[in-house]
């Protein structure tokens, strides 16, 4: 993923009054248009709208053009995240009042409905007494938003409602003052009840799809104990900063991300991280907030808080992903931003083919236009997607696998070929020694010596490799003199009075006084053979030892690849190391094809060539030579544990480095787009069926508000089917 350019910068707007997927189209069109505004998307089902804006584009600006565009809007403060049951429990609320009321009032006509009799008949001015409440109390705020929709000559599921209901009970007035029968007030109260219960299940069903979000904000704890001087003093953790020093007890969540300064315990990572096993905590060992304590008393020092956390940071990730659109969702959007005038139009013919055409009475016409105002409300069209959306990356997140864009879950339905790197990914990216070879008459502990005291004044992977063995052994280790390192040959030195370099074969060779003897290139031939990476020892410009060198494979790699291929993905290697090492990693592994000395160039040249064969191509990776790979990649995966760089290319960041999740996220991409299809077939289907039968035959007001309303609760219900599928 492209990372913006320094001169934008991401908003979020809140957005309230939205009760339709036009309306959130209305908002982002008006927010579109607003100066400085690159980018912007409204998400229906978080009520939330995401902007990418220049340097220059004011505050006010957004909240004025969403005003006047008949809603309400703020800028979230900071990152701060509402909390999902927090905005839909407000809605639901208000929602419910209303429901009870035109419940009350609307349960006579539903009786005489249910059981029709001569001793059930309610007068006409009865029924009038008993609508005008749900019409005008119940009904107000489709009404109230219909009024401002038409302020602006625009319509949507409120203006359809409004005119339904406003048509059966304004008609229904000349016949009650005629003192007639056959008043279509009944229709008024009961389309208003049922449109409300529709909308407090699927608010209701909404506040579920938040649930996993909910639940990684519930890990960090609310207060913290601060050591202050020799006092310890409970404080809410928000006001925790970096540098305090505090005290977790046994069985307590750590409240920020820091370093352990005193005491060891285990720690319960898997809420965070889907780890199961609990990982040691020593001094010195970093702690993330959120993450459960074990049996020790741990003292740690605060080193990221508030939204710098790693649960804040995976918390957002997860609500961006639920606010940005999958391409699947542009039909339906452009379907719901025609859909209200063209049903407007499609009502008005209903009503004049009927009666003009057909010759029925003006009432029977009415009627079936009423209906169709009714039955065709898109309100299931705008909740298919971004529904889906927020269960799936709720449930990934809870897994340790953070999808970052809503494009992630149709690129993860088609593809073709799997590109791993080897290092860090299939490995484990730490080199152990693994072989020592002595040309010289020395003893492995004195060459551990020479070499240590060099090495311990690199960095270098394999420098580290070699002083784990060191500190295994527990050697005591010289002082090095005159120390140079060249990089990408090796390092000289001076040790105890001797000439000491170690490094690649051309680097020492070229400091030796004599060819080394065939027995050591025999030694250095077969660790080749062997998969291992070699590093030779010279002492006084002689050859002294080789070390030989291997980065293990994960344990987990085998399995994950035979994962994917159970998933119809053909499996690459890419790794800058020898062809030896390579062929035997690939062998290991089950890769079906592997390629030896790429470079960053050719990584993101093999896979432009894959994609120009027509195969669509998934990168796993970790470091900063993968990061091209993956951004050119139709999908990139990146693990958790890798480069910063590497985490901001990839489409997905599995949190803890398991290859494992490489196929369950992919599993889960799927099955998310899976029900985002079955529900954009139930809602276009609904849509196609009902209103054909709306025109042509009777179908009652009533009924059609009911299967309106549950086309709706049967899209999000369909939804929260993934919690019990991926359990």
């Amino acid at each position: 993923m492209p990372v913006p350019p320094p001169e934008t910068r991401p908003m979020v707007l809140e957005i309230e009054g939205m009760t339709c997927a036009s309306c959130a189209n209305r908002v982002e069109r008006a927010l579109g248009n607003v100066a400085g505004v690159l980018r912007a998307h409204v998400n229906f089902a978080t009520h939330r709208a995401y902007l990418e804006a220049g340097p220059g584009t004011e505050v006010k600006a957004l909240e004025t053009a969403v005003h006047e565009a008949g809603y309400e809007g703020r800028l979230s403060e900071g990152r701060s995240i509402r909390r999902p049951s927090g905005l839909y429990d407000q809605e639901r609320n208000r929602t419910l009042w209303r429901l009870l009321l035109a419940l009350v009032f609307s349960a006579p006509f539903l009786v005489f409905h249910l059981a029709p009799g001569d001793h059930h008949h309610l007068s006409p001015w009865i029924q009038f007494a008993l609508a005008a409440p749900v019409f005008f109390i119940s009904g107000w705020p489709f009404h109230q938003r219909a009024l401002q929709n038409l302020r602006h000559f625009s319509a949507n599921m409120d203006t359809l409602v409004s005119l339904g209901t406003a048509t059966a009970f304004f008609a229904s007035i000349p016949i009650l003052v005629q003192g007639g029968e056959g008043s279509y007030l009944d229709a008024s109260a009961l389309i208003i009840t049922f449109i409300l219960l529709g909308r407090w299940l699927e608010v209701s069903a909404k506040r579920r799809t938040g649930r996993a979000l909910e639940l990684l904000m519930d890990l960090q704890p609310r207060t913290a104990h601060v050591v202050k001087a020799t006092k310890l003093m409970d404080v809410p953790v928000e006001t925790v900063g970096p540098g305090d020093i505090l005290l977790v007890r046994p069985g307590e969540s750590f409240p920020v991300d820091g370093e352990v300064t005193e005491g060891r315990s285990l720690a319960d990572e898997s809420l965070l991280t889907g780890e199961p096993l609990p990982v040691e905590k020593a001094p010195g060992v970093q702690v993330f907030g959120g993450t459960l304590n074990g049996e020790g008393t741990l003292s740690i020092r605060a080193v990221a808080v508030g939204d710098k956390t790693i649960l804040s940071g995976i918390i957002h990730l997860v609500e961006e992903a639920q606010g940005t659109r999958a391409p699947i969702q542009r039909l339906a959007d452009r379907v719901s931003s025609i859909f209200v005038p063209v049903v407007l139009g499609v009502a008005l013919a209903t009503f004049l083919g009927w009666w003009l055409g057909v010759g029925v009475l003006w009432s029977a016409a009415m009627a079936r236009a009423v209906a169709v105002l009714v039955v065709a409300c898109p309100c299931a069209l705008g909740l298919a997607t971004p529904t889906a959306l927020l269960v799936g990356t709720g449930i990934a997140a809870r897994r340790g696998i953070l999808i970052r864009r809503a494009e992630v879950l149709e690129q993860a339905s088609r593809l073709d070929a799997v590109v791993f790197d080897k290092t860090g990914t299939l490995t484990e990216g730490k080199p152990r020694l693994v072989d020592l070879y002595r040309a010289e008459d020395l003893t492995e502990e004195k060459i551990l010596r020479y070499a240590g005291a060099l090495e311990a004044r690199t960095n270098h992977p394999l420098a580290k490799a070699l002083m784990k063995e060191v500190m295994v052994l527990r050697v005591d280790l010289p002082h090095a003199e005159d120390v140079h390192e060249t990089p990408g040959g090796g390092i000289t030195g001076r040790v105890e009075g001797h000439e000491v370099a170690i490094g690649t074969k051309p680097f020492v060779e070229a400091l030796l006084e004599e060819a080394p003897s065939d027995q050591v290139r025999a030694h250095a031939e077969a660790f080749r053979q062997g998969g291992q990476t070699i590093s030779f020892l010279a002492l006084d410009k002689k050859m002294a030892a080789i070390f030989a060198m291997e980065d293990p494979i994960r344990a987990d790699s085998m399995g994950a690849v035979q994962a994917l291929k159970k998933l119809g993905l053909e499996i690459h290697l890419l790794t800058g190391d020898g062809p030896v090492i390579a062929e035997r990693v690939a062998q290991r592994v089950g890769a079906d094809v592997f390629r030896s000395g790429a470079t960053p160039a050719d990584k993101l040249a093999y896979v432009a060539a894959l994609q120009a064969k027509g195969q669509r191509v998934v990168v796993v990776g970790d470091g900063y030579n993968d990061a091209p790979a993956l951004m050119k990649a139709d999908l990139g995966i990146a693990m958790g544990t890798g480069t910063d760089v590497a985490k901001e290319a990839g489409d997905i960041v599995l949190v803890k480095p398991e290859l494992a999740k490489v196929a369950e996220a992919l599993g889960l991409s799927r099955d998310v787009l899976a029900v985002i299809k079955q529900n954009l077939f139930w809602a276009f289907g609904y849509n196609l069926v009902m209103v054909p039968l709306a025109v042509f035959t009777q179908v009652p007001p009533a009924l059609a508000a009911l299967t309106m309303s549950l086309s709706s609760v049967t899209v999000v219900a369909n939804s929260l089917r993934l919690y019990w599928k991926r359990r």
